[in-house]
């Protein structure tokens, strides 16, 4: 994935190209120069507007569709507007605090944050919404303990920095464990590990033969867990919001942005490989970006008319999980990237308050 070649312009031809860009996401109409003259203040006569949109459609900024005299902005139209002309904001504070209060409304399990998370997130773009749950192999072990269950059953549970309980039955004689002294000793053994790590611990010499059967299950139990872990698990939301763009009436386009939505493997390794950058900067500077995906930038053909706003969200501080909108390449990028930012924020918090509840 590459962006865009940009080629710089004069401030005029910026000014007229981010009109361009504002009128055609809120109509979805080409835009001529009557248009711009009669909705934008650009200071200049309409030859000159149709003379700098000519230029800005030579350099590739914009395009012509064949049954129009108006223009759309070209996939570089958009780079260049996202990089360097939108400029910041896109979602009100009134709408900040409707999602906050919808998402402290649903303070559950991680599944059901998601899902919520990604409805409101479609609700405010009118797009759809993917977010990919948490790394399992990442996820550091933070509490561990011990309970009886009957004379022979013991239950053992671990909780999970990003939020998850895990547990597994242990058969166990009431003679051979004492269960403040045994989730004393799994603490000792497996607190601030993660689970790729405590798959690989062992009981030294001398705590063999009282924790050798305890620890051994628990181990094994987490390498059954990370094995059975589909590191594909991809939530998504607001795929109704598609069907009602106009760039998708054509039906092989919409066929093929559902089964995007539907191949949740594809999905998964998009976000994987284009937010890897970000999972970089995050851990060296602790405030991930919003990634814009435009059109031809996508790795994934079939998506090469769509375009995707995806940021990480932490917990503890550390890339967890991506969150983003897919929709076409009309898309109104000031407030995705604004919306995208402020769920990536809100759901990090939230599933880092979950991981200490």
């Amino acid at each position: 994935m590459t962006d865009l070649p940009i080629t710089p312009i004069d401030h005029r031809k910026q000014v007229i190209l981010k009109a361009i860009v504002t009128d055609y996401v809120r109509t979805a109409e080409p835009v001529g120069s009557h248009t711009l003259m009669a909705h934008y203040s650009l200071g200049v006569k309409s030859a000159t507007i149709r003379n700098e949109m000519a230029e800005l459609a030579e350099l590739g900024y914009l395009c012509q569709p064949h049954t129009s005299a108006g223009r759309v902005p070209s996939d570089m139209g958009y780079r260049l507007y996202v990089d360097q002309l939108m400029g910041a904001g896109g979602i009100a504070q009134g709408e900040e605090m409707n999602a906050r209060d919808r998402l402290a409304s649903r303070r559950a399990e991680i599944d059901i944050i998601l899902e919520q998370t990604c409805r409101i997130l479609s609700d405010l773009v009118q797009n759809a919404s993917v977010a990919t749950h948490p790394v399992l192999r990442d996820a550091r072990i933070t509490h561990a303990s011990v309970t009886r269950i009957s004379s022979d059953k013991l239950l053992a549970v671990l909780v999970l920095d990003n939020g998850r309980v895990v547990h597994e039955f242990v058969e166990a004689s009431p003679a051979t464990i004492d269960v403040v002294t045994a989730s004393n000793y799994l603490m000792k053994a497996l607190a601030g590990l993660t689970l790729a790590e405590a798959s690989a611990v062992e009981a030294a010499p001398e705590d063999a033969a009282q924790f050798g059967d305890l620890l051994g299950c628990v181990v094994a139990f987490i390498k059954q867990e990370f094995g059975s872990v589909e590191e594909t698990d991809v939530t998504t939301e607001g795929a109704g919001y598609i069907v009602q763009q106009p760039e998708f009436r054509d039906a092989r386009r919409l066929e093929a942005i559902i089964s995007i939505l539907e191949h949740r493997t594809a999905l998964y390794r998009l976000f994987s490989s284009v937010l890897q950058s970000l999972s970089e900067e995050a851990g060296s500077q602790g405030s991930p970006e919003v990634k814009v995906i435009i059109g031809r930038e996508n790795p994934i053909e079939e998506m090469r008319h769509c375009s995707f706003v995806g940021a990480l969200y932490t917990i503890h501080g550390r890339p967890a999980g991506s969150i983003g909108v897919l929709g076409p390449t009309r898309m109104d990028y000031r407030r995705a990237v604004s919306a995208v930012g402020f769920m990536a924020r809100n759901l990090g918090e939230i599933l880092t308050a979950l991981s200490v509840a």
